[in-house]
């Protein structure tokens, strides 16, 4: 009940009916100014001649304005070199309702980032260039994980790392006391991010340790995404944080204009402890992922905690977000001129950074999640809350199952939203006749976005298997090759395997449920 009252009177309800009534005034008022001119004036007998001919000549231009727009917009989106998912939407709708589709074409059509967000991007690239130089690796050692370190050094300027140390944690009860230990521990920074910041006993905790780090002189840097935490977290909270110290901004805050930023979330989990330590992961700052409060049954997500040169990446990765938020330019020098220690353990680390804006557009994690299928030869272990992939995703899934790849997909039992559980549901006929193996979390709610291949190649992030995370979010994940936690992550997936329930074999979905989730699918590269 409180939450919904926090969500009831919230300001992003408030912003949320501001941006609602500016789409109807934009929408209807070409056609209300038309009507007024026809009825009144044009049909009026009484009306002065003058006045006539001047409201026949604003109805003409009003007319010519509208459809140079709708035609500006249909031009744009024919043109823009992009996967046929998102552009046939659009033209459909161009098609049918030409001006209401351009209205909010220009709200939700465009996944690249604003002006502003496109200059304190290459500005923080620029200030970090010098230390994301491309390093020579050895083809032998790599062997084929070198396809996904080119694709990512091309794409996100970022290296692999070797002789890290990296730990999984399979469950929220086993990261938080991690987590809190190590911030205890800080004594010159603390960088957190954060989608879903929520008003609890973890936040509690964490909300006292920084404030106490910012006054004893470390610095504590904080971004949460505005939405992801509207209904939350209290509205004060990134005030009342920088009064105590806390150099805190919300990501993209939400204001009643419209704007494509609303689709650009900050969906990453990173937090940094000096040069220490970093946690990455799907885990959001809230009790029900450490399951400290019940929602959708058991809250299944997992975390890696990285110690050794891999934490630069993540540095990186979030000051290129907090700059867009702060709107500064951080010292990328003194953060990233660090002799790291070397650990004797085998393998690769890759943290990265995914989002809207980066070179040629390109989808980052869709590609990773690609070339980890291409990867495999034995067997791939696949865990995400939402179904609505890409093409080319589930087109990759079914390609390894036909190559004679055993591939698991674990969604969850007890899903967080029933509407879009029902359009994965239309996926599973057509994974599971090229031989994809589909279960279902019977605990609850698996919310872990992670991925091992034949034991040797894994993923660890925030990317759902959905447009938002494909396409619209900023986002992160970690690559591993060869390290001994990857041991970790198959006793992990094998131990929900054994809790899981397999879809039938004759699993369809049937009436109206089929025509429902064919709509949505339809619509929902839009949005």
């Amino acid at each position: 009940m409180k939450k919904f009252l926090r969500n009831l009177f919230s300001g992003y309800l408030f912003v949320l009916l501001l941006l609602l009534i500016e789409i109807i005034i934009i929408i209807f008022f070409k056609d209300l100014l038309n009507d007024m001119i026809e009825r009144y004036v044009v049909s009026n007998d009484k009306a002065p001649e003058m006045v006539k001919s001047l409201s026949v000549l604003a109805y003409i231009f009003i007319r010519i304005v509208a459809f140079i727009f709708a035609f500006f917009i249909f031009f744009k989106i024919i043109n823009r070199q992009e996967s046929p998912d998102f552009k046939i939407p659009w033209i459909v709708g161009m098609l049918l309702l030409p001006f209401f589709t351009s209205v909010i074409f220009l709200i939700f059509g465009n996944h690249k980032v604003s002006r502003h967000d496109k200059k304190i991007m290459l500005a923080s690239h620029k200030a970090c260039e010098e230390y994301m130089k491309k390093e020579v690796h050895d083809p032998k050692e790599l062997r084929n994980f070198l396809g996904t370190v080119n694709y990512l050094q091309s794409t996100t300027s970022l290296l692999p790392h070797k002789n890290n140390k990296v730990k999984y944690y399979p469950r929220g009860e086993e990261f938080f006391p991690a987590l809190i230990e190590g911030l205890k521990q800080a004594k010159e920074f603390i960088f957190m991010e954060f989608f879903i910041i929520d008003e609890g006993t973890y936040w509690k905790e964490v909300k006292e340790i920084l404030i106490k780090k910012a006054e004893d002189g470390v610095e504590v840097r904080l971004v949460y995404d505005d939405m992801g935490c509207s209904g939350n977290l209290a509205l004060g909270t990134a005030k009342y944080l920088r009064k105590h110290g806390v150099k805190c901004y919300k990501f993209h805050p939400f204001r009643p204009i419209l704007s494509s930023v609303y689709n650009n979330r900050d969906h990453r989990k990173i937090v940094i402890v000096d040069h220490q330590m970093a946690f990455t992961g799907g885990i959001n700052l809230a009790d029900e992922y450490g399951n400290l409060i019940e929602r959708f049954g058991y809250w299944k997500d997992t975390m890696v905690k990285i110690e050794g040169s891999a934490i630069s990446n993540l540095i990186i990765t979030f000051l290129q977000n907090y700059d867009i938020a702060s709107g500064q330019i951080s010292d990328y020098e003194k953060y990233l001129k660090y002799e790291y220690p070397l650990f004797e353990e085998e393998g690769y680390v890759m943290p990265f950074g995914d989002g809207p804006g980066g070179i040629d557009d390109a989808l980052i994690g869709e590609q990773t999640y690609i070339n980890i299928l291409n990867y495999a030869k034995e067997d791939i272990y696949i865990s995400t809350p939402y179904l609505i992939p890409t093409y080319g995703l589930i087109d990759a899934m079914r390609s390894a199952a036909l190559r004679g790849v055993e591939v698991n997909l674990i969604l969850p039992g007890i899903p967080d939203k029933k509407m879009v559980y029902k359009v994965a549901q239309s996926y599973f006929r057509f994974l599971m006749d090229a031989g994809v193996h589909i279960y279902l979390y019977t605990p609850g709610f698996n919310h872990m976005k992670t991925m091992l291949a034949d034991g040797k190649l894994a993923f660890v992030g925030t990317i759902n298997f959905d447009y938002r995370s494909l396409v619209h979010h900023f986002e992160c994940g970690t690559v591993l090759y060869r390290n001994p936690c990857l041991d970790d992550i198959k006793a992990d997936f094998l131990e929900m395997l054994s809790v899981s329930k397999q879809v039938p074999a004759d699993f369809k979905v049937k009436g109206f449920n089929r025509i429902r989730c064919s709509i949505i699918k339809i619509i929902s590269p839009l949005l």
